[in-house]
């Protein structure tokens, strides 16, 4: 488990192995004193928080000089002992060899880690772009409109859209709906889209879990108001208007999405094409894609402000029991 250690700071474990290193962390009060060590010690890599294709062969070429090294290291001791007396490496000489394993294993995790996250990248951006297909059908079958989020009853989350595309046959992939850089990726076999009639039959315990998952990673516009009343969005083809992205992490303030380790997001626009912003606002206009005009986790303001939520999101907010 020690072992996982540098790779879960880094995030280049796969989701499986992150998640019980998580797990053995939340029991192991001496593993997590480990990791703080490990943390501050790790702090000048933080430097540089961008991502970057990582140089063609950066691995290769970095575990060949490690093994340079390592082989001029060993012919020195071997001439120092057949020149003078038999001897062991010094303290010195452990030092040096541990420091060039060590810095060699960064570039090496820093690769592998920019590695797994671009192809994480492109995996939810193909995601979003079947979703944007999908979207684009039942619009063009539903008089341009997209699926409707009700205000009220038990379909009345932003999360209605999978069950709307999956169950009607828009998309055929549900499995499009979990991002491959998310949480949820780790239980992805198990990710199930329930039908409409499920959801309008389910108990308080059920709907509660059903509206959490039924729409996986992403968030999905809410709609917007006009003159006082709650309309549902028009497929315009906007090309920056957003149409689902990455679910934020905290959806009562939120300020990115945690999906691809807060380093940004992915977004379908309306118009069809995908794109990873570093923040959570489209365009030059600096239009936050979680929050509305007013700054709050509802409906748009008017047509153009568009507004994304997390599957169980609410147009409004309803009194308890409703």
């Amino acid at each position: 488990m020690r072992d996982n250690l540098i790779g879960y700071l880094l995030e280049a474990l796969e989701p499986s192995e992150h998640q019980a290193v998580k797990q053995q962390l939340e029991r192991d009060p001496q593993l997590r004193e480990e990791l703080k060590v490990l943390e501050r010690s790790l702090t000048p890599l933080t430097a540089d928080e961008g991502h970057y294709e990582p140089p063609a062969g950066l691995a290769q070429r970095t575990c060949a000089y490690v093994a340079n090294c390592v082989t001029s290291l060993a012919h020195a001791e071997v001439f120092s002992s057949t020149a003078h007396s038999p001897s062991r490496w010094r303290m010195a000489d452990f030092v040096v060899a541990a420091g060039i394993v060590f810095a060699a294993s960064m570039l090496c995790f820093s690769a592998v880690n920019q590695s797994r996250f671009r192809a994480h990248v492109l995996g939810c951006q193909n995601n979003l772009r079947q979703l944007g297909m999908a979207l684009t059908q039942y619009s063009s079958r539903h008089g341009n409109m997209f699926p409707n989020v009700a205000l009220r009853g038990k379909t009345g989350v932003a999360g209605i859209y999978a069950p709307k595309l999956v169950n009607n046959g828009y998309l055929l992939n549900s499995g499009a709906l979990i991002c491959p850089g998310s949480a949820s990726a780790v239980d992805a076999a198990s990710f199930h889209v329930p039908t409409v009639e499920e959801v309008e039959r389910a108990d308080r315990a059920r709907l509660a879990e059903l509206h959490r998952k039924m729409g996986g990673s992403y968030a999905y516009n809410i709609g917007y108001m006009q003159d006082g009343q709650y309309k549902t969005t028009k497929n315009a083809h906007r090309e920056s208007f957003a149409l689902m992205a990455d679910a934020p992490i905290d959806d009562a303030l939120p300020k990115a999405s945690g999906n691809h380790g807060a380093f940004g997001q992915n977004v379908l626009f309306e118009d069809g094409h995908v794109a990873h912003l570093t923040s959570c606002k489209a365009g030059a206009c600096g239009d936050n894609i979680y929050l509305n005009d007013d700054g709050e986790v509802a409906p748009g303001l008017h047509s153009n402000d568009a507004v994304l939520g997390s599957s169980f999101v609410r147009p409004v907010r309803l009194p308890a029991g409703n």
